[in-house]
């Protein structure tokens, strides 16, 4: 893809956009006519081409090259009206366009552009955001691998040997990352008459508070049914589905042992331990990547009263086996393949890993918890434990 690294890492370290299980129940797309469209413009990129692709929803074909002949170049093609497209150089000055019928002109570099008025304001939203990445870039790709990944464990799980140069970066991180927070923000706000939120939700639904998410989650707006806002739906689904189950008795299921032997829910719950499921699967790198940390939780608190049961949503059972040999994971291992009526719809589950906790006496306690958010919960559980 053309994005930058660092809109990458900022997509794949703050909004986490993990792989998303079926569809949300109620979500009705609005899918236009197919038209054609012209995009022309230039760049200062020493490269021979431009490329763009479609990018919410994801769709149709890959990657298209143009040419890129004295600094210009000129994308023609057909895709339903409003679909999201992408256009970059390869040289960091990636745009985000709304497909229409309007010609539209274009300076990758400055954010120069003339067209329909809908199609400057969202030229003018990522020009905003590209002021930050100005300063987050070089400050990021001047970080060690291992200062990145410290920055990454600490946020995320906490780190025992932290320093204070550590504590500097994250605080620093955590201050850039307020800023694109506040300008996604400020971008959906300004444009809750169109359909310009439907490509902020879609990219930054997982930065939202439960707030926010229900200021901006309104059937009525005119952004509600555009095709990229499926997994913003199934998202806010999910999340009031899990309010809705806290505080209530467990769900029971059953699932699949790796010996074939079939087991429900009530076998663990509901007997005086407290269970910790985690959805997961073997083709989720986020869920590969919380396993040393899910097993220091094992080892810290499974002679105390924690039982952890991993569920994976795999399709593919071998895939499964595969991965609980390779990791060796102590816990209890059970298989429910994603789908309507299983597990992770029970549990209104939208993306993984999510950990649901579960009382002694079978109550749902917390859900979507994780991280030092989990870690905090645990020593409150378990107050005496060193």
């Amino acid at each position: 893809m053309v994005a930058s690294t660092l809109r990458r890492t900022i997509i794949t370290i703050l909004l986490a956009l993990v792989a998303m299980a079926g569809l949300a129940q109620t979500f009705t797309p609005v899918v236009e006519d197919s038209i054609d469209f012209v995009i022309t413009g230039t760049t200062t990129s020493s490269h021979d081409s431009v490329a763009w692709f479609q990018c919410a929803p994801m769709g149709c074909g890959g990657v298209v090259k143009v040419p890129l002949v004295d600094g210009a170049f000129r994308i023609v093609g057909r895709l339903p009206r409003n679909a999201f497209i992408q256009i970059g150089d390869y040289a960091e000055n990636d745009l985000h366009f709304i497909v229409d019928e309007t010609p539209t002109s274009i300076n990758l570099v400055t954010g120069e552009v003339s067209g329909r008025e809908l199609q400057q304001r969202f030229i003018r939203c990522q020009m905003r955001e590209r002021e930050i990445h100005k300063v987050v870039q070089p400050w990021w790709e001047n970080l060690s691998d291992e200062e990145k990944d410290r920055i990454i464990t600490m946020r995320k799980d906490g780190l025992p040997d932290a320093t204070a140069e550590d504590s500097a970066n994250v605080q620093k991180y955590y201050k850039h990352m307020d800023e694109l927070v506040a300008i996604n923000l400020q971008n959906i706000r300004e444009n809750l008459g169109n359909i310009i939120p439907a490509w902020y939700l879609y990219t930054g639904m997982g930065s939202l508070t439960d707030e926010q998410m229900n200021e901006f989650m309104r059937e009525d707006a005119p952004y509600a049914h555009h095709p990229a806002m499926e997994r913003p739906w199934k998202k806010y689904y999910s999340m009031q589905k899990q309010r809705a189950i806290t505080g209530r008795p467990f769900i029971d299921f059953e699932a699949e042992a790796p010996d074939g032997t079939k087991h429900r829910l009530s076998e663990y719950a509901g007997r005086g331990q407290y269970v910790l499921i985690d959805f997961w699967a073997s083709w989720c790198g986020p869920c590969i990547a919380s396993f040393p940390f899910m097993k220091q939780v094992y080892a810290d608190y499974k002679d105390r009263g924690l039982c952890i049961i991993g569920v994976s949503c795999d399709k593919d059972r071998n895939a499964w086996l595969k991965a609980l040999d390779k990791h060796q994971l102590p816990w209890t291992a059970l298989l429910s393949p994603a789908g309507k009526g299983d597990a992770l719809d029970l549990y209104g589950v939208s993306g993984i890993p999510t950990v649901i906790l579960i009382a002694p006496d079978g109550t749902i306690i917390a859900t979507d918890i994780e991280g030092k958010e989990l870690k905090a919960k645990l020593k409150e559980i378990f107050p005496d434990n060193k």
